[in-house]
């Protein structure tokens, strides 16, 4: 029987958006005052936390909530018009405001197929839903992609977290 409770899938999501508070805690943001030296940027990457590659690697594990749920919960799968193959955001193009999941599929493969960001002649074989080559694209989360390099931080991993939550409680 198919699960089409949404449950699992937003507690991943929520889990997924704590990574944002765990960054902004007053304690992270004391470590940082008192062990970075005054030379450098007040900023927690001078403690060695690459924030835009764990919002890239957020954003592969946003992807992979309504993917899981979508699998589970027996959605119908459709080529996509603009890949040509089955890919999630199809799953889910009846659900009103759901094209942020298109630029999550372009970011998981620009985070977990590629790396860490950068774009290359590879990363562009196939056709993308959003990021292009020449760029600049404005990506519904307030991130640019220049055309080679998408540089995401806390506030974009947070908007796309509430898209995501607002696609899976159409299920609820």
């Amino acid at each position: 029987m198919a699960d089409k409770n949404p449950s699992k899938a937003l507690s991943v999501v929520t889990r997924i958006e704590m990574m944002c508070d765990f960054i902004e805690h007053p304690a992270i943001r004391t470590a940082v005052e008192q062990a970075v030296p005054v030379s450098m940027p007040r900023l927690v990457g001078a403690l060695g936390f690459d924030i835009p590659l764990w919002v890239g690697l957020g954003a592969v594990g946003l992807w992979a909530a309504p993917d899981g749920f979508s699998e589970r919960a027996g959605l119908p799968w459709r080529k996509c018009p603009i890949c040509g193959r089955h890919c999630m955001p199809q799953r889910f193009a009846a659900v009103q405001n759901s094209d942020g999941l298109k630029e999550l599929e372009d970011i998981r493969h620009l985070y977990a197929h590629n790396y860490a960001g950068e774009a290359d002649k590879e990363y562009f074989c196939r056709p993308r839903h959003v990021l292009k080559p020449n760029g600049p694209v404005q990506l519904t989360c307030g991130a640019t992609f220049d055309g080679s390099r998408l540089n995401l931080d806390l506030t974009h991993l947070r908007n796309y977290s509430r898209m995501v939550k607002r696609v899976l409680e159409h299920f609820s």
